[in-house]
This record gives C-alpha cells, structure tokens and sequence, in this order.
C-alpha cells in the first residue's frame, strides 16, 4: 500500500476552508475518494453536532455506514476503523469522517441537537461501546 506524505493535521483543516460548496472538483482532487465519502456524508445530512445544556458542551458525531462516530475535530481524531488502521499507521491524512466533519462546520451543513447534561455521559459511553465493539471485530476478522 502507497504511503500518504504526511502531512499535519492543521494545513488539512486549512485546504478544507478554503473548498466552497460548489467546489466538488477541488475537494475530490485533494482527498480522492475520501473526499468524494466526506460528500456523500453532508448530502445525507449525517453530520451531527450535539450541545448539551447548560454546560454547553459539545460533541461532533458523523453517522456512517453501519456506526455513529465520535470526532475531535480540534485535535483530528475520528473513532472510525480507516481512523485506526489507515491514519493511525501513516497510510492516510485523514479519514472521510473528519472531512465531512470540517465541511459540515464551515458551510453549516449539520443538524443541531440539543440535548440536557444529564443524557451526556450516557450518550458518550454509547458511542464508545459501538467503537469498543467496532475495533474488536475487525480483529477478530
């Protein structure tokens, strides 16, 4: 497999500020088919950002194929498996889940939840059980 020139996380989420969302081309051309994913993802509306209140916390979740991930968007992180065994070992920049993550953030293509503190944690041990369980069947496999 053709490794990736690394690349930091930060001049990522700066080529991805710089893509309107009539610049498909650019977007595709820059993340091949990871960017065409991102797409797919904001077209479907699967880009959530969840506020809790009043705390004000915030939580990213893209809904993929068969699972609901956790993004960090600030520090990159995405709790998808291309996240785990594509980024993590240097194969990848970034996985479609963080892409549609920025997209949905600067052209405001999210859906809004918003939902009381006291659903936070467990909403949060929910989606890490789905990652947890996630990552011990691809080893399995």
């Amino acid at each position: 497999m053709k490794k990736e020139k690394m690349v930091d996380y930060r001049d990522v989420l700066e080529a991805l500020e710089k893509v309107n969302e009539l610049d498909f081309i650019q977007l595709a051309s820059s993340f091949g088919g990871r960017g065409e994913k991102a797409w797919e993802l904001l077209k479907e509306s699967r880009v959530k950002l969840y506020v809790f209140w009043p705390s004000g916390r915030v939580v990213w979740v893209v809904v993929g194929k068969d699972h609901e991930y956790i993004i960090y968007p600030v520090v990159g992180y995405c709790s998808c498996l291309d996240f785990y065994f594509a980024v993590m070992k240097g194969n990848a920049l970034v996985c479609h889940h963080l892409i549609a993550q920025r997209l949905a953030e600067i052209l405001g293509w999210y859906d809004l939840i918003v939902e009381e503190d006291r659903l936070y944690h467990s909403l949060m041990e929910e989606w890490k059980k789905i990652e947890t369980e996630e990552v011990k069947q691809s080893v399995v496999q």
